[in-house]
C-alpha cells in the first residue's frame, strides 16, 4: 500500500499555498494584577499572565519541560471554555474499502488499468515545481508524479521501503579533543589553539550581527578542516531560547569557522573528531558504538582491531546525537519517468537546489537548513546528516527524493545554451569565464523559479507524468505504463485536477458530469443540497465524509497595534460563538480546536477546552485594554482612533464568506466595524507575504503530529521575512519549546511540550482557533478501491480503479 506521503510532510495551506511569516514587537503593559509575571513574547502586550513553573512540579516526569498552566483568567476578567467535545473517531487502524457504494457492492470488479478520474480542486497552483511552491494542491497534483525514498502506510502509519530499498539510522558522536590519534583543538581569533574555549557572546543593537571566529587545528597547531564545533550553553536558566543541546557547526576546509545569530550568553566552546554509528549508554558513563553500515569508516578500523564494538569510557566522548546519520541504499530499478536512472547524484543536486537562496524555496529551505550533508557515497548509496538531533529527521531525509529536480535534465537544459551544470561553488565572474553554471549560483536560481519547461512540466519518479496544463482550467497527469514499480503502478489512465474555486459552480460540474469526485464540498451542500438524496445524484454519486489532519482559523497581524494587545485578540474570540457554528452550519461535524496540533494526533492536549463564547466578558477585556466609545457613536475607539479593520478572503467558499457575514455582525454589536475583502489568490497571498493585511481567514494542512517551527517559531516573524509565520506571533518562552520539541525524540515527552506550548498559543491568541471539520464529498459510484484515511488529503487516487464493464474511458 502506497500514500501521498507529500501532502503530509510539511503543513500546507488548506486553502492552496504555503504562506510567510513575520515578527512583532511591542512594550509591556504595566497594568497588571499584583503578584503576577508574565512569560509573554514582545507582541502579546497586555493583560496578565501567568508565569511557566520550572520547579517541576508541574510535569514531575520531565522536570525540566516548563510547565505552563491553563489560562482561567485575564486582570481578574474569567475566561469561559466549553464542554469537553466527545468523539469515536480514532486516527490510524484498518480502514473499509467502498463504504457507502452500494452499486460497487452489487457489481464487484477487479483491479484493472483503464478509465479516467476528473477530480475538482478549489485553486491553482502557480507553479508544479515542487521546491518553488508548496500548497496543498501542488502535492496532491503531484503526489502521483513524484515518489520519495520511503512510503508511510496510512493504516498502521509505519514506514516501507520506496526509492531506497533500505535504510539505516545512526548517532553522532564527537570523542574528546585529546582522544588519541584523532587530537583536535580550537582557537579564538589569533590566540593558541587550546583543548576547549569559553566565551560570551553579545550581540548589541547592530544592525550587523556579531560574529566570533574560530580556527581549528590538530594536536600541532596545524590548521584541520571540516572539525566538530559545539557551542555549550553554560546556564540554561539565563538563556532563554538557548537549544538545550547547543549548537552544532562544522569548520570549513581551511579550518575556519565563524559563528553568529546565537542567544546571548556564556558558552563552552567544545572541538573534537565525529564518529557515528549505533551507541549505547552504559551505566558508568561509558558508550558502546557498533557501526551498523559497511560505508561506515568506523567499520574498517572495528575490522582492523578485530573488534565488534568500539568501547569509549567516560571522558573520551562529549556529545552525542542520537538518529542523525542516515544512510540509504536506493533501488537499482529506481528511474525517472523518461527512463533515466535515479541515483544519489539526483538527491545530492535536489539538496544543494534547496540550499541555494536565489531558490524561491523559503518555506522549504527552513526545514533543510540543520541537514547539514548529503553525499553520495556510490550511485544507489547516499548518506544524509542532520546538525543535531530532530524528531522529524527522518521524514524531511526521505522526503527530500521527491523535491528533487532530475540532474541529467538540467544538465541537458543548459548543455542546450552551450553551458555546463557544476555542483562546485563559483562566482559569477568565474562563470562567465568557463561558462559554466553553479548550483550554488543566482543564476541557477533564477532559471530554476522561471524556466517553464520544468516549473509546468516536472519529471517524476512516481507512476504518471504530468499532461497538458490549461491555465485556469485543468491539469491532468498520465499513466507511465514504464513505470519501475509494477506492484504499485495505479490503475487510471488519465487523472484531471480541474480547477473550479467556486463550490457552487464545482456543484453544478458534477451534477453535469463535468467532474467525477467533487473534493472539497460544503457542509450545507453535503446536508442540505444532497439531502435525499435529489434524483440526478441517485443511481450516479456516492457521498463521502472523512478528518484530514488540519483546522480552520483567523489569523490575526500582530505588527498592527491594535492586535498587540492579546487581551484585545480574546475579546475578538469570545465574540464568535463557534460551537453553535458548528452545529449549525457543519451540522456537528467538527471538533472545536484550541491549538495548532492536529486534534486527533498525540501532540494536542486532551485537557485544554476550547475559550468559549461570553460577550460581556469579551466587553470588560475590550475596556481593561483602553477601547471603549468615548463620542456615542456605536463604535468603540482608543486614543482617537476607531477600532476598525479589513478581514480577507480568498476567493471560491460561499461558507467562508457567510461566516465572516456572521463574525462582521458580532463585531458590529460589540462597537467594532469590520470590513470583508476578497482577493483572488495570488493578490490575497502577496498580501499576507508583505504584512498588508488586517486579519486573515485560513486553513492549515498538516501531519498527525507537526513541527510548530515553520509557523510560529520567531526566527519566523518580521516584516522582511516571507515565510509561514505571517501574524508575527513572537513569544520567547514558545520560542525555547518549539526547539525543545525539536530535538526531544520520546515520544511522551514530546506530548507535555507539545503541551505547553499549546497552552501559550490559548492564551496569546495569534489566531481565532476555529476548528477541525470533516472533509466532504462525492464521487462517481463507478470507481472502486475507495478508501478514506486518517492522512491528508484523506484518499488515495493510486488505489481507484473502474471494472473493465464500468469504464467510460
Amino acid at each position: 500500500m502506497r500514500y501521498d506521503w507529500r501532502a503530509c510532510l510539511l503543513c500546507s495551506l488548506l486553502a492552496c499555498l504555503l504562506l510567510a511569516g513575520c515578527p512583532g514587537s511591542s512594550e509591556e503593559s504595566s497594568n497588571r494584577s499584583s503578584g503576577e509575571t508574565s512569560t509573554k513574547g514582545a507582541n502579546a502586550d497586555d493583560g496578565t499572565t501567568a508565569a511557566a513553573d520550572r520547579s517541576g512540579e508541574g510535569w514531575p516526569e520531565y522536570p525540566d519541560v516548563p510547565f505552563v498552566p491553563i489560562m482561567e483568567e485575564v486582570d481578574g476578567i474569567p475566561i469561559p471554555r466549553f464542554d469537553r467535545q466527545e468523539t469515536d473517531f480514532e486516527a490510524g487502524g484498518e480502514v473499509p474499502v467502498d463504504v457507502g457504494n452500494e452499486f460497487a457492492k452489487a457489481h464487484p470488479g477487479e483491479p484493472t488499468t483503464g478509465g479516467w478520474l476528473t477530480i475538482r480542486l478549489s485553486s491553482e497552483p502557480e507553479s508544479l515545481n515542487p521546491i518553488v511552491e508548496t500548497s496543498a494542491v501542488q502535492t496532491y497534483i503531484m503526489g502521483p508524479v513524484s515518489d520519495a525514498l520511503a512510503t508511510q502506510d496510512p493504516e498502521t502509519f509505519e514506514f516501507l521501503p520506496k526509492l531506497a530499498r533500505e535504510w539505516v539510522i545512526e548517532d553522532s558522536i564527537k570523542l574528546a579533543p585529546d582522544y588519541p590519534g584523532q587530537e583536535r583543538r580550537i582557537a579564538q581569533a589569533d590566540a593558541d589553539p587550546a583543548l576547549e574555549l569559553e566565551v560570551t557572546y553579545a550581540a548589541g543593537d547592530d544592525e550587523e550581527p556579531l560574529s566570533v571566529e574560530f580556527q581549528t587545528s590538530d594536536a600541532e597547531g596545524s590548521a584541520l578542516g571540516e572539525v566538530w564545533v559545539g557551542l555549550m550553553p553554560v546556564n540554561l536558566e539565563e538563556m532563554p531560547g538557548v537549544p538545550t543541546t547547543g549548537y552544532h557547526y562544522w569548520s570549513d576546509e581551511e579550518g575556519k569557522l565563524s559563528v553568529s545569530g546565537v542567544v546571548d550568553g556564556t558558552y563552552r566552546v567544545l572541538v573534537g573528531a565525529e564518529i557515528y554509528g549505533k551507541a549505547t549508554r552504559n551505566d558508568d558513563g561509558s558508550i558502546t558504538v557498533r557501526a551498523a553500515t559497511e560505508e561506515n569508516p568506523l567499520t574498517e578500523r572495528l575490522a582492523s582491531d578485530g573488534n565488534d564494538a568500539l568501547e569509549l569510557a567516560e571522558g573520551e566522548w562529549i556529545d552525542i546525537q542520537e538518529q542523525t546519520v542516515f544512510t540509504y541504499y536506493l533501488r537499482d530499478e529506481a528511474a525517472w519517468s523518461d527512463g533515466s536512472p535515479f541515483t544519489s547524484q539526483d538527491l545530492e543536486f535536489g539538496y544543494a537546489v534547496i540550499n541555494n537562496p536565489y531558490v524561491d524555496g523559503e518555506s522549504l529551505r527552513i526545514y533543510y537548513q540543520d541537514l547539514t550533508e548529503c553525499t553520495p557515497l556510490g550511485p544507489q548509496t547516499v548518506r544524509m546528516r542532520y546538525r543535531q538531533q530532530y524528531f522529524k529527521a527522518f521524514d524531511f531525509t526521505y522526503g527530500l527524493a521527491a523535491y528533487s529536480p532530475p540532474w541529467h535534465l538540467f544538465e541537458q537544459f543548459f548543455a542546450e545554451e552551450g553551458k555546463t551544470l557544476t555542483m562546485e561553488p563559483l562566482t559569477p565572474q568565474e562563470e562567465d569565464e568557463t561558462k559554466q553554471v553553479s548550483v550554488h549560483g543566482q543564476q541557477f536560481g533564477k532559471f530554476f523559479n522561471t524556466d517553464p519547461r520544468y516549473n509546468e512540466r516536472p519529471l517524476g519518479t512516481g507512476p504518471y507524468t504530468v499532461g497538458d496544463w490549461e491555465r485556469a482550467d485543468k491539469v491532468e497527469v498520465l499513466r507511465n505504463e514504464d513505470y519501475w514499480d509494477t506492484e504499485d503502478a495505479g490503475y487510471l489512465d488519465r487523472i484531471i485536477f480541474k480547477f473550479i474555486p467556486d463550490s457552487v459552480t464545482a456543484m453544478q460540474a458534477l451534477r453535469a458530469g463535468e467532474i467525477d469526485f467533487f473534493y472539497g464540498m460544503e457542509a450545507e451542500q453535503f446536508f442540505e443540497d444532497l439531502k435525499g438524496p435529489p434524483d440526478w445524484f441517485k443511481g450516479r454519486y456516492v457521498k463521502a465524509s472523512w478528518y484530514s489532519p488540519g483546522f480552520a482559523y483567523v489569523g490575526w497581524n500582530m505588527l498592527r497595534p491594535k492586535f498587540q494587545d492579546r487581551r484585545v485578540r480574546l475579546a475578538l474570540k469570545l465574540l464568535f460563538d463557534t460551537e453553535e457554528y458548528v452545529e449549525k452550519k457543519i451540522y456537528g461535524e467538527a471538533v472545536i480546536v484550541s491549538g495548532s496540533q492536529y486534534f486527533f494526533g498525540p501532540g494536542n492536549d486532551p485537557t485544554l477546552r476550547p475559550i468559549g463564547y461570553d460577550p460581556e466578558a469579551a466587553a470588560d477585556l475590550l475596556a481593561d485594554a483602553g477601547w471603549v466609545d468615548t463620542d456615542n457613536d456605536g463604535i468603540l475607539d482608543k486614543d482617537g482612533e476607531p477600532f476598525e479593520f479589513e478581514y480577507l478572503l480568498p476567493p471560491g467558499s460561499t461558507a467562508a464568506e457567510e461566516q465572516a457575514q456572521l463574525i462582521q455582525r458580532n463585531l458590529k454589536q460589540a462597537g467594532i466595524r469590520m470590513e470583508v475583502r476578497t482577493f483572488e489568490w495570488a493578490s490575497f497571498i502577496e498580501k499576507l507575504r508583505s504584512k498588508d493585511f488586517d486579519a486573515c481567514r485560513l486553513g492549515w494542512a498538516q501531519p498527525l503530529e507537526s513541527d510548530p517551527y515553520q509557523i510560529w517559531h520567531g526566527s519566523q516573524a518580521g516584516a522582511d521575512k516571507r515565510g509561514s509565520n505571517h501574524v508575527s506571533f513572537s513569544d520567547p518562552l514558545a520560542d525555547e519549546l518549539i526547539e525543545m520539541l525539536r530535538l526531544t525524540l520520546d515520544e511522551e515527552k514530546r506530548k507535555r511540550i507539545h503541551w505547553s506550548f499549546q497552552r501559550i498559543l490559548d492564551r496569546e491568541q495569534p489566531y481565532m482557533f476555529l476548528y477541525t471539520s470533516k472533509d466532504f464529498g462525492a464521487y462517481h459510484q463507478r470507481f472502486q478501491g475507495v478508501k478514506w484515511y486518517a492522512l491528508r488529503p484523506g484518499f488515495d487516487l493510486r488505489e481507484w480503479y473502474v471494472p473493465k464493464d464500468q469504464q467510460q474511458h
